[in-house]
C-alpha cells in the first residue's frame, strides 16, 4: 500500500518503534521521511540541515539503537497488512551487498569470490529478505522479515561433517528461519503461502513445512527419486498429459532477447522417500506442477518443476498456483531497486557492520515504497478507469499535467494510467524499446522531481500570502 507523503508513511512504519527513548523514535522518523524524500542519495544528501544532519549521524553510529528493533516496528506494519488480506504470497530470497571500505575489516575473513583480505572484490553482507505481496491484486505490502549475516571464515570440514551439522547451523537454514519468526509474530498462516526458489528445494525444509501444515510453492532443483517407483520424478512428469497451455512472455536477460512462449502445463502427486542424511519424516507427499516451454530451437526452453501443498483440482487452479511462483522475481526487483535502482544501500560508507545495517534497514523499507510505486498501473486497463487522485493532490497533478503536456488542463481529472506515463516523461524516460516498460530509476526521478515542484509551489504561496 503506496503512501505518497513520506512523513505519513515514516509515521506509519517507525512511529511506533521501541528504542527505550520517544525521542529515539521521534527522530528515526524523521530520518527515514528524509531518506525516502531523496531515496537515492546518501544519508548525508539526505538532510534538509545542520541539525538533521548531525541527528542523522548521532542516530546512525547509537550503539544503544538496534537494527532489529527499526526492522521489527517496519514487520509489524506489514503484518497488520497481512491479517486483513484473504491471501498473502511470501516471497523469500538472499541477495549480497557488497563493501570495499574500511567496514570489510568487519565482515569476515571471505567472500563468495575470494579468501584475500585484501581482495579487489571487498567483502559480503548478506541478507535474506521475505517480501510480502497480496496474492489478489499481485502487490507488495511491506517486508516482513530479515536476517543479516557474513561468512567468517571459509569451511575447511570435509563435506560429509558439513552436512551431518545440526540443521540450525546451516546457512541453508534461512528459509525455515524465516517462516519460523513469520509465523511467531502472525501467529494463524492460513493465509499466507510461502513462494521460495529453487535453493529452499531441501527436504528437511519441506518437511516442516508440512509438519507444521502450513503452505508453499517451491521451485525444484533436480531429479527426485519416487516411492513405489521405478522411475525418478522427472521421467513421471515428461510422461503426463498436459492439463492445458498459457502463453508467457519471457523477458530479456543478459544476452538473451525476449520471447512469447506457450507453455504447456501438468500436475500430479507424488511421495518422496527421506535422504540418507535428511532428519525429517520418512515420506513427504507433494502435489507436483510441471510447466515445460513448447517453442522449438531455444537452447534453453523454460522448465519449471514447482512443489506445493495446495490442491490441484482442475486446470485454472494449477495455473493459478503457476502465477503465483511467477510473482516471485518481485522480491529481486526489490532486492535491485534497494541495491542499485533506487536506494543505492551499496553506496554506504558507515565504518561499522552496524551502522551499515541501522542505514540498509530503512533503505530496505524505502525500496520498497518506491516497488510499490513502480506498481501502481501494473494492470494497465484498470488503471485506465482511475483517477490519479488517489495517488496524486490536485495541485500535484496539475504541476505534472502543466509540465508534462503543455497545454490547457482538461475537464476531468486525467487517469491514475496518465500519472504513471507522466512522471515516468518527467523522469527523463523515454520509450525506446516500445515495450512501454518504465525503469524504476525514471518513475522515482519523476515523483521526486514533482514532490520538489510541489514544495516550490507550497513555499511561494505562503511568501505571496
Amino acid at each position: 500500500m503506496f503512501i505518497a507523503d513520506e512523513t505519513s508513511w515514516a509515521k506509519a512504519l517507525f512511529g511506533h518503534a521501541m528504542l527505550g527513548d520517544a525521542r529515539r523514535t521521534q527522530r528515526l522518523t524523521q530520518l527515514a521521511a528524509d531518506m525516502a524524500a531523496s531515496a537515492h542519495s546518501s544519508v548525508s544528501a539526505s538532510a534538509l540541515d545542520p541539525a538533521s544532519l548531525e541527528g542523522a549521524y548521532r542516530f546512525i553510529a547509537n550503539d544503544y539503537i538496534k537494527p532489529e528493533h527499526i526492522a521489527q516496528a517496519g514487520f509489524e506494519y506489514t503484518d497488520a497488512l497481512v491479517s486483513q488480506r484473504p491471501l498473502v504470497l511470501a516471497l523469500q530470497d538472499t541477495t549480497g551487498l557488497s563493501y570495499k571500505h574500511a567496514v570489510c575489516e568487519e565482515l569476515g575473513e571471505v567472500n563468495s569470490a575470494s579468501s584475500k583480505r585484501n581482495s579487489a572484490k571487498g567483502r559480503t553482507l548478506y541478507a535474506h529478505s521475505t517480501l510480502m505481496m497480496d496474492a489478489e491484486r499481485e502487490s507488495a505490502l511491506g517486508l516482513a522479515n530479515q536476517y543479516y549475516w557474513f561468512r567468517q571464515e571459509k569451511q575447511k570440514d570435509s563435506s560429509h561433517t558439513l552436512q551431518c551439522r545440526a540443521r540450525e547451523e546451516k546457512e541453508s537454514y534461512k528459509w525455515q528461519r524465516g517462516t519460523e519468526t513469520l509465523a511467531s509474530r502472525l501467529g494463524d498462516m492460513n493465509n499466507v503461502i510461502d513462494v521460495c526458489d529453487r535453493e529452499a528445494d531441501m527436504y528437511e525444509y519441506l518437511g516442516y513445512q508440512i509438519e507444521h501444515q502450513h503452505r508453499f510453492v517451491v521451485r525444484s532443483s533436480g531429479d527426485r527419486k519416487l516411492v513405489d517407483k521405478e522411475q525418478k520424478l522427472r521421467a513421471t512428469l515428461d510422461a503426463l498429459e498436459p492439463v492445458c497451455h498459457y502463453d508467457l512472455h519471457i523477458a530479456s536477460k543478459g544476452g538473451r532477447p525476449a520471447r512469447d512462449a506457450t507453455i504447456a502445463l501438468s500436475h500430479t502427486q507424488v511421495t518422496l522417500p527421506k535422504p540418507q542424511r535428511a532428519a525429517a519424516q520418512d515420506t513427504l507427499t507433494l502435489n507436483v506442477l510441471y510447466c515445460r516451454e513448447m517453442t522449438e530451437g531455444i537452447q534453453a526452453p523454460l522448465c519449471w518443476v514447482l512443489y506445493t501443498t495446495e490442491p490441484l483440482p482442475d486446470a485454472a487452479a494449477a495455473r493459478k498456483i503457476v502465477r503465483y511462483y511467477e510473482l516471485r522475481w518481485r522480491i529481486e526487483e526489490f532486492h535491485r531497486i534497494w541495491k542499485s535502482e533506487g536506494t543505492k544501500v551499496e553506496e554506504l560508507r558507515m565504518q561499522t557492520k552496524e551502522n551499515v545495517r541501522r542505514a540498509a534497514v530503512i533503505k530496505a523499507f524505502i525500496a520498497v515504497r518506491l516497488l510499490q510505486l513502480k506498481e501502481i498501473a501494473q494492470n494497465r486497463e484498470e488503471a485506465k478507469t482511475v483517477s490519479c487522485k488517489t495517488l496524486l493532490s490536485r495541485v500535484a497533478w496539475r504541476l505534472l499535467w502543466n509540465k508534462v503536456e503543455k497545454k490547457a488542463f482538461p475537464e476531468q481529472t486525467p487517469s491514475l494510467y496518465w500519472a504513471y506515463y507522466a512522471l515516468a516523461r518527467l523522469g527523463r524516460w523515454h520509450d525506446s524499446s516500445r515495450n512501454g516498460r518504465v525503469g524504476t530509476q525514471a518513475l522515482w526521478r519523476g515523483w521526486f522531481t514533482l514532490m520538489d515542484y510541489v514544495e516550490a509551489y507550497e513555499f511561494l504561496k505562503e511568501i505571496d500570502e
